[in-house]
């Protein structure tokens, strides 16, 4: 079930964005970039080739997206830790012909940072693409302006995949109030504005030093007054790219983080029989981490509220109280595993002061007990979830 949930809401935020961007490039292309781009706003290939390759710049900018987006904010290894960690693996395995343990967890962060690097990269050539058929035009039809626009896109990518990372803004957070999907979005509309004209204005800074850096060849040419227009137009270029990616990514955390219902419909045989199954059986076999698994844990925390869902509430409190001892036993589980890490995190802790004051001389690559401590607060929000329903059930 889960693959399938996850199909769906990745193919709802692509009709979606294939919508807003569409109505976007017509307003932005006929009213606001007309006079700077000097593209005449009456249908013609070019335009139809220009928001063909838009849409492509959005598509990419989609991908990276699904490869980065997770419930859980997966940990990254510098490039320093990867070279120690690799070079100490390499002379374990050559002397006792076994990797260490750790190597299973150094994977894991190693593709965590390549993923992120991954996501810059498309976000660059996302913005590259983007900038090349929103701000091409007549003005700039000349190979070095197009050069010129398509590096001055790369930046704007660039700056605001390293935004978007740095922020931990792929990371999902899943509301225990929703709110109906139309006003999730109008609320969106306005923060996303105000967040793309912030980011533009910190694009345009870059990309101004840059253009300085550039060569006369490929600098834009002309007169002072020609020139400003187009780099307003360029700016206003950059806002309405921001802006559609800012709407992808408030999209992306309505439609992925919505309450998905774990049950028959009601009236249904399979509703009077046991309604719990479905959302107990998710609970138990959904791969931990994963986002069913949340979805899970979100829609047993809207049950065990007394005004939602009574009918399905109802179905915990049968006779015999096995439901019931299923739902507390899932309820405490991510609260057990956080309990336990931290106690593995703390076992080495000693109040000894002669034994903290040469923790605190110690390297900084000992640092074990810290990185245990901090991942036992990992997947917060799931024991959040787990302690209301946990709370409610009560």
């Amino acid at each position: 079930m889960e693959p399938e949930i996850v199909k769906k809401r990745w193919l709802s935020l692509l009709l979606w964005q294939l919508t807003f961007s569409t109505i976007i490039w017509t307003i932005c292309k006929t009213l606001v970039l007309f006079p700077f781009t000097s593209c005449h706003p009456s249908p013609s290939l070019y335009g139809l080739l220009s928001y063909i390759t838009f849409e492509l710049s959005l598509f990419l900018f989609f991908l990276a997206l699904k490869i980065i987006t997770s419930p859980v904010d997966v940990p990254a290894a510098s490039a320093a830790e990867i070279s120690v960690n690799m070079a100490k693996t390499l002379i374990q395995v050559l002397i006792t012909g076994y990797p260490p343990s750790s190597t299973l967890e150094l994977r894991r962060r190693a593709q965590g940072s390549a993923d992120r690097l991954l996501v810059a990269l498309i976000c660059a050539i996302s913005g590259c693409v983007a900038m090349i058929s929103v701000c091409g035009g007549s003005a700039f039809a000349d190979a070095p302006n197009l050069v010129n626009l398509g590096l001055r896109g790369s930046i704007a990518g660039i700056v605001y995949g390293v935004h978007f990372i740095y922020m931990r803004r792929w990371v999902l957070s899943f509301p225990v109030i929703q709110r109906p999907l139309y006003f999730s979005f109008k609320m969106g509309l306005s923060q996303s504005l105000l967040q793309a004209i912030k980011l533009s204005s910190i694009a345009e800074l870059c990309t101004i030093l840059f253009v300085v850096c550039l060569p006369l060849s490929i600098r834009s040419n002309g007169a002072m007054g020609k020139f400003m227009a187009q780099q307003f137009g360029l700016y206003l270029g950059t806002c309405v790219i921001y802006f559609c990616w800012e709407l992808s990514v408030h999209l992306l955390q309505v439609l992925h983080t919505r309450r998905c219902v774990f049950a028959p419909s009601q009236g249904s045989a399979a509703a009077e029989t046991n309604p719990s199954e479905t959302l107990i059986a998710a609970l138990e076999q959904s791969i931990p981490r994963s986002f069913g698994h949340y979805l899970a844990y979100l829609d047993l925390c809207m049950v065990s509220e007394s005004n939602v869902d009574s009918w399905r509430r109802a179905a915990f409190f049968e006779e015999t109280g096995d439901t019931y001892k299923r739902v507390i036993a899932v309820c405490l589980r991510p609260l057990e595993q956080f309990a336990s890490r931290l106690s593995e995190g703390l076992e080495g802790h000693s109040s000894d002061k002669t034994d903290i004051f040469s923790q605190q001389l110690a390297s900084p690559t000992n640092g074990d007990m810290g990185s245990k401590i901090s991942e036992a607060f990992n997947d917060f929000q799931l024991k959040f979830v787990g302690l209301m329903g946990l709370l409610t059930s009560v």
